[in-house]
């Protein structure tokens, strides 16, 4: 999700809320699957095809407020950097809906976010006091003229719709909750501890230190593809926004056209127009 921190009240409404998708069948959707990448704990979705929260898209938005920052800032005489940065698209941040289930990550930064996953922030220390002070301001300013842009980005559009209403189907399915209480039962049957609320280790392993909370979430992440209930809960959701996006497709497809021309303004800025 993009940070417009120069967003007042009057220039960053509140985006609309959307009425609840409504159930559909996935009796016909048998042949969809998710990809997944355990090492990553990324999902490939039916949705990751057009999302906006694809590292693909977000690049394009952080380099285009880059090259308006840069315009401010050689206005203002000092040194531009984005052509100094590295645009290609960046590994995603794990996807944790359903739990933790990269044995690699766990093992390293237990419930921890992997520090190399995401975009990469600018270095603001390296550029010094009075730099790092006409950065902030040409960054709002870089922003403020793609305001449209990145509000409609920051919209709960229907990609997101059809995400959120797959993983709450999801959820409350038959196979769902099976996949879920294979998963918690390995973990148990491993002698860990478990929040009923939540069905994930308890918070007390990460108050005994890092090395108790490691060895804890090693095992949940080990426990959802030994039981291959991660397979089973992403492949449930792939299938539920299949069947969204058909039952959408009018929507889905003004969303797409909407896409495309709010890219060319991206595309635009980065190319300096």
């Amino acid at each position: 999700m993009l940070a417009l921190t120069s967003c007042s009240e009057t220039s960053a409404p509140s985006p609309s809320t959307p009425e609840e998708l409504p159930e559909v069948s996935i009796a016909d959707y048998g042949d969809v699957t998710a990809q997944l990448d355990y090492d990553h704990a990324v999902a490939m979705t039916p949705v990751s095809e057009f999302s906006l929260r694809e590292p693909d898209y977000v690049i394009r938005v952080l380099h285009a407020i880059a090259v308006r920052t840069d315009e401010c800032m050689t206005d203002a005489g000092q040194p531009a950097n984005a052509g100094d940065r590295d645009w290609s698209p960046f590994i995603q941040d794990e996807d944790r809906t359903y739990g933790l289930w990269s044995v690699a990550y766990a093992s390293k930064y237990g419930v921890e976010l992997a520090p190399e996953a995401g975009a990469k922030s600018v270095d603001i220390i390296g550029m010094g006091v009075e730099q790092s002070k006409e950065f902030a301001a040409c960054a709002e300013t870089g922003k403020e003229t793609l305001m449209d842009e990145l509000m409609w980005s920051q919209d709960m559009n229907i990609d997101s719709q059809i995400r959120n209403r797959a993983i709450e189907l999801t959820v409350a399915s038959k196979e769902g909750k099976s996949a879920k209480a294979d998963w918690q039962a390995c973990m148990e049957d491993q002698g860990i501890v478990l929040d009923p609320a939540d069905g994930r280790p308890v918070q007390q392993y990460q108050e005994q230190g890092k090395e108790a909370e490691i060895a804890a979430i090693v095992v949940e992440a080990q426990c959802a593809q030994s039981t291959n209930a991660v397979q089973t809960l992403y492949d449930i959701q792939a299938r539920y926004e299949a069947a969204l996006i058909d039952a959408q497709s009018a929507q889905v497809t003004s969303f797409m056209e909407k896409r495309d021309e709010v890219i060319s303004v991206f595309e635009d800025a980065i190319a300096g127009r």
